[in-house]
């Protein structure tokens, strides 16, 4: 009988992306170390060999799916600086995003396991930052920032109340952020 070789890197990278693949499938909160271990084809002991908790694996997985994410904020910073009508392509790319009910829980239970996995928020504000970066091209910081609240708003009230949100109304408050000018500052200062 032929002996197997150890790998232990390739049989974490496999753990790994089995994580990844079941946060997409079933969310943040519902991944567990049995699931993974089943998903992976290894020993359950294998997950905990690997990463001390659940909440490493998970921050490993998501860390290893920022890219993908970039890449889809790269794809969806192009499409804003090359829009003629940019309130139009924002409510776009928020329809397209929260028409996929399986996206819009994943995403939101991403801001979640960011904000209360302190080590991860680089994440999350990474993605924030090519947004404003894009936005503050075509606005000021202010608007962009604006901007960008708005469309986690929208996308939270879509997730709270299981419907979409018409896209002229979603359009609408774009073109209103857009079109403001910046307030006077109220601080009283020069």
């Amino acid at each position: 009988m032929a002996k197997r070789t150890r790998d232990p890197e390739g049989r974490r990278n496999i753990i790994l992306r089995a994580a990844g693949e079941l946060i997409r499938e079933i969310g943040v909160s519902a991944l567990t170390h049995r699931k993974v271990a089943e998903r992976a084809k290894v020993p359950l002991g294998s997950t905990t060999q690997y990463f001390a908790s659940l909440t490493d694996l998970i921050a490993e997985a998501l860390t290893g799916m920022a890219e993908e994410r970039e890449v889809m904020l790269d794809e969806a910073a192009q499409n804003i600086r090359r829009a003629e009508d940019v309130a139009s392509v924002l409510a776009e790319l928020v329809e397209e995003s929260v028409t996929d009910p399986t996206f819009l829980r994943n995403e939101l239970s991403f801001w979640l396991f960011y904000a209360i996995h302190p080590k991860l928020e680089g994440l999350m504000r990474s993605s924030d930052e090519v947004l404003l970066r894009t936005l503050a091209e075509i606005s000021t910081p202010e608007q962009a920032k604006a901007i960008v609240v708005h469309i986690y708003g929208v996308m939270l009230h879509i997730a709270v109340h299981g419907q979409t949100m018409p896209r002229d109304e979603m359009e609408a408050g774009f073109r209103r952020l857009l079109s403001d000018p910046p307030a006077p500052d109220s601080r009283g200062g020069p």
